[in-house]
């Protein structure tokens, strides 16, 4: 077996895509890792990435580029932020899967601090594979990308936007544990049931077939019966193995991604009284380990947010997450895609793409949609049109680095990564 075959075999027991893991895909990927380490070899270098967990993480992260800003699809926050309002039971607890540098667990503590959830009583746990992304994470300084686009104006008090930085405040930092772990395997040691609202965004299509149900598996048992899973734009609970359980929050936000359990999605009940344990009342932080014991059920209703609700003193209206100027029929090829009709929303899209119209929030539309209907050509299609309306789209170009792979030309692939690389510096 050669030295590129032993780190492919390391690459795919993480779950990674077979089509991102042969010799061909890594060759080039291998080489800079090299260079960086200082070693002379392959075959030594496979070593490395076989005995040291810290290396292997910065491989990986080389093949599934870690992308990630704060409040990335702002509908998921607000939906989020109704959730904690209207949840009575405390702790909240939120799970963050392949968590980066930490936009994405900041982002959930800001939306509970914001929602007037009391800082003892948010336990937010974030998970990644790789040290060094860890370790940026706890200075709370995330660099210049982390913040595209406008911060929510209730998040705002926990976030410093700088020149060339983006800060995050010490009390939203203070919400989060931050692990080194990969899932499936680092998710096995946690309370089942535990989670109100788990993350796992764009992973999925870095995955093989058998690591997404592995990981699905996973997070479906970690949610609590009446939680929120949150996954990615271009991804649904049946990617993960979880069609029959799940469905789209109902009363969340069009481009939230929202998911619950069936019986949940539709309930229309009134907010559940305050909930009081023994369990919780020394407000110590309850570890973040396995137990027989499950937190209470309650049910979880996102209504619009009334005069009564549970807010802070100051309440700005929900983000709106489609722009006034998409035409209603956009609109509705959102909505549908929203709402994991993948399509519905191709063919009202491509209807709109049949009269010439070639807008940048078209062409993102199509990518995704088609990449969930796996669709190959037509999402890479789709994906080329983004890059050449906005060259600097690191989605598209990270998208494109993994259609690219699956068809064998991994230096294209390579070379749309190190674009995308760039732009997330």
């Amino acid at each position: 077996m050669s030295a590129l075959e032993r780190i492919g075999d390391l690459l795919r027991a993480a779950h990674l895509d077979s089509a991102l893991t042969s010799p061909e895909a890594i060759r080039s990927i291998v080489s800079e890792r090299r260079r960086a380490t200082g070693i002379a070899s392959d075959d030594a270098y496979a070593d490395l990435a076989a005995r040291s967990s810290a290396e292997f993480g910065k491989l990986r992260e080389q093949i599934a580029v870690p992308e990630t800003w704060l409040f990335r699809y702002p509908s998921a926050f607000e939906t989020l932020r109704a959730q904690f309002m209207r949840q009575a039971r405390r702790p909240v607890r939120a799970l963050s899967v392949a968590c980066a540098t930490g936009a994405e667990p900041f982002s959930i503590a800001a939306t509970a601090l914001a929602a007037g959830v009391h800082p003892d009583d948010i336990q937010i746990l974030a998970i990644d594979p790789n040290p060094d992304a860890l370790e940026r994470a706890r200075t709370g300084d995330l660099g210049r990308m982390a913040a595209r686009g406008e911060i929510p104006s209730w998040a705002q008090m926990y976030v410093t936007v700088l020149p060339n930085n983006v800060r995050v405040a010490p009390e939203a930092r203070a919400c989060v544990e931050l692990r080194e772990g990969s899932a499936p395997a680092a998710l096995l040691g946690l309370e089942r049931g535990s989670f109100d609202a788990v993350f796992c965004r764009n992973l999925a299509i870095y995955l093989s077939d058998a690591g997404r149900r592995a990981i699905g598996e996973q997070l479906a048992a970690l949610l609590h019966p009446d939680g929120i899973l949150y996954l990615g734009h271009a991804e649904r609970p049946a990617l993960f193995g979880l069609e029959d359980g799940f469905e789209s929050v109902q009363g969340g936000q069009p481009g939230a991604f929202a998911f619950a359990r069936r019986t949940v999605a539709a309930t229309t009940q009134k907010p559940p009284e305050p909930f009081h344990s023994d369990r919780w009342t020394d407000r110590d932080r309850a570890p973040f380990a396995q137990s027989s014991a499950t937190r209470p059920t309650t049910t979880v209703a996102l209504k619009p947010l009334s005069a009564n609700a549970p807010a802070p003193a100051q309440i700005p209206a929900p983000v709106p997450s489609i722009a006034p100027t998409e035409s209603k029929m956009l609109q509705s090829a959102r909505a549908a895609a929203d709402a994991g009709n993948l399509r519905q929303a191709a063919d009202i899209a491509e209807r709109i793409h049949s009269t010439g119209d070639r807008s940048l929030a078209l062409m993102e539309l199509l990518g995704s949609v088609h990449l969930g209907l796996g669709d190959s050509t037509r999402a890479e299609s789709a994906w080329r049109q983004v890059v050449y309306l906005d060259p600097q789209n690191v989605e598209a170009l990270l998208h494109l680095a993994i259609l690219a792979d699956r068809r064998g030309d991994a230096a294209l692939a390579q070379r749309y990564r190190a674009r995308a690389a760039k732009g997330t510096s």
